[in-house]
């Protein structure tokens, strides 16, 4: 009897989980009580909430409010967007800007126009001929987004930065179990071939 109650409890164990298909994350586990739909919108909000405060505070105190930009979403493997799910996280976190603070924004490519480094955030080039309406104001704020996987957690960051000396005035952390939906959402980098078209945000 004791043997077979060891056998499914074994058996339980082992069907609990599986590896996922994959070369490069082949170590992560994938278990079956996260493959249900992912609340992108409240990871988002949650994010947001924690600079709020913040954010109202300066747009209350700026006469002329200049736009808030608001980065692509990118891994912190290679802070580069490669994959819907960093564009779905920005867009969630645009809907939710306009929604809760009513503030003007543009989105600006991370890796062409920013630099995250020890002496802080840094405009990397003036060149914005592919930005439409007018070019990066190093006057104003931008809200920083990138996110790291784990084995078995998406972790969130988001950063308010100001632009005129690369200060980080507030950040915000956010985490998610790993589910289907944000595995396959990431994947796609791993299946593009290098010939093909990368993502490329545009103003908004």
């Amino acid at each position: 009897m004791q043997k077979i109650i060891l056998t499914l409890t074994l058996l339980f164990f082992i069907s609990g989980c599986s590896l996922i298909n994959s070369s490069k994350d082949s170590f992560k586990i994938k278990y079956y009580q996260s493959t249900g739909t992912t609340k992108f919108s409240d990871l988002t909000r949650d994010l947001l909430k924690d600079l709020s405060a913040t954010l109202l505070e300066i747009k209350k105190s700026d006469k002329n409010l200049s736009p808030l930009y608001v980065t692509d979403f990118v891994n912190l493997q290679n802070l580069k967007n490669q994959s819907q799910l960093g564009f779905i996280l920005s867009d969630e976190l645009k809907t939710n800007i306009t929604q809760k603070l009513n503030w003007p924004i543009y989105q600006i490519e991370f890796s062409k126009y920013l630099k995250v480094g020890q002496s802080g955030t840094k405009l990397l080039s003036r060149d914005t001929s592919d930005l439409k309406y007018r070019s990066i104001d190093e006057n104003t704020y931008a809200l920083v987004g990138t996110y790291a996987i784990t084995q078995r957690q998406l972790l969130v960051y988001l950063k308010l930065i100001n632009l005129r000396n690369g200060v980080i005035l507030k950040s915000s952390t956010q985490s998610l179990t790993l589910t289907d939906e944000i595995i396959h959402l990431e994947s796609n980098v791993e299946k593009r071939e290098p010939q093909e078209k990368i993502y490329q945000p545009l103003v908004l």
